[in-house]
């Protein structure tokens, strides 16, 4: 039985001009924004095509600007409507727009500046205490993202976004030693959402559509290899990171995996834990899916903390406007305590989300 449903990924489109209007005149014309490139309805930023999305509306002239049509409401009262339409009862939110193009920025000006416009933004306008506004971070420069998760922290932020990857300065390297620490103490979680980071679709031709999206989903198995084996979760156990978007059917694999490397190739091994890496991420970490049966039968080795369930509205691969019922076939045969668990609590637990007056916990 799901007695309530508390989504831990949502995406919200930003207003088409919000960095036109706020960016400094010297940034404006390279900030983000949805243009029509070629007929079509493009993401770019710094002048580049990020991503290229639908046609173009007809009478949309070429470069100008577009809104995300049909991309999710942006603000809270029809977001509200939105949610009840589905069954849900508050919803984890993170952007469209920015996730696209703030990790493609090349500019470290340009993106602190789109970076805190666009977490401005969001916690004004989504200050309901049924959503969790996920800032994101300019995680090119580790120093510019502690500042800025301790200027937001007053408002009560309780999450934070970083690329699923960063490869010009991988996770393991101290100089984000003080972000894991602000983190830890500010009691704000890191999402690493699937998608960002790397390019989205690295394989062309014949059977790109089927295995870009498996990569994709697949790779934050890295991203928690390094944050557990690493020793960044050992040092910092105060610190919760969550996988989003990628499903949880292969986290009782890689948590087996990382425990049978440390001890198969225990001489090649450094730093050595007190623990074996799978109790690190089962202690601090979560994962999101929206469907995965997969994921769901082997809770028993991940554990309940480690679910969490998202709709992902209001993207194709999500479960919306069908979540109840979606949720209810696929968690039929779970007892009621790990139901409440992957629908509601740990998302409660995890980011303050409000639950309906009157609920009974």
């Amino acid at each position: 039985m799901i007695r309530l449903a508390l989504s831990a990924d949502g995406h919200v489109s930003e207003p088409g001009d919000l960095w036109t209007r706020n960016l400094p005149a010297a940034l404006v014309d390279d900030g983000p924004r949805v243009e029509v490139r070629g007929g079509k309805i493009a993401m770019v930023v710094e002048g580049r095509v990020i991503r290229r999305l639908t046609q173009a509306p007809e009478g949309l002239a070429e470069g100008s600007l577009a809104d995300l049509g049909g991309w999710g409401e942006n603000d809270a009262p029809s977001r509200l409507e939105a949610l009840a339409r589905d069954g849900v009862s508050g919803e984890v939110l993170y952007p469209n727009v920015t996730f696209f193009t703030a990790y493609s920025i090349k500019n470290p000006d340009l993106e602190r500046a789109v970076c805190e416009i666009y977490n401005d933004w969001l916690l004004e306008t989504f200050a309901d205490p049924r959503f969790a506004a996920v800032a994101v971070l300019p995680s090119s420069n580790p120093k510019a993202c502690v500042t800025e998760l301790e200027r937001l922290a007053p408002r009560g932020l309780r999450a934070a976004l970083l690329p699923a990857h960063s490869d010009a300065l991988p996770y393991n390297r101290e100089d984000w030693e003080p972000l894991w620490e602000a983190a830890a103490g500010l009691g704000t979680s890191l999402s690493f959402h699937a998608g960002t980071g790397r390019h989205q679709a690295p394989i062309r031709g014949a059977g790109g559509a089927v295995a870009n999206y498996v990569i994709t989903c697949s790779g934050p198995i890295e991203t928690v290899s390094v944050l557990a084996a690493s020793g960044i979760l050992e040092r910092h156990p105060a610190l919760r990171v969550v996988m989003v978007e990628c499903g949880a059917g292969w986290l009782a694999w890689a948590l087996d995996a990382m425990d049978d490397a440390t001890r198969e190739h225990a001489v090649f091994v450094n730093p050595k834990l007190e623990e074996l890496p799978s109790f690190y991420f089962r202690r601090q970490g979560a994962v999101t899916f929206q469907r995965d049966r997969v994921g769901i039968a082997n809770r028993d080795h991940t554990g309940d903390r480690c679910l969490l369930w998202g709709s992902d509205y209001p993207h194709p691969e999500g479960t919306y406007p069908h979540s109840r019922e979606i949720l209810e076939t696929d968690l039929a045969d779970v007892p009621q305590a790990t139901v409440d668990a992957i629908t509601w609590k740990n998302a409660a637990e995890l980011y303050g989300l409000a639950t309906p007056e009157g609920f009974a916990a």
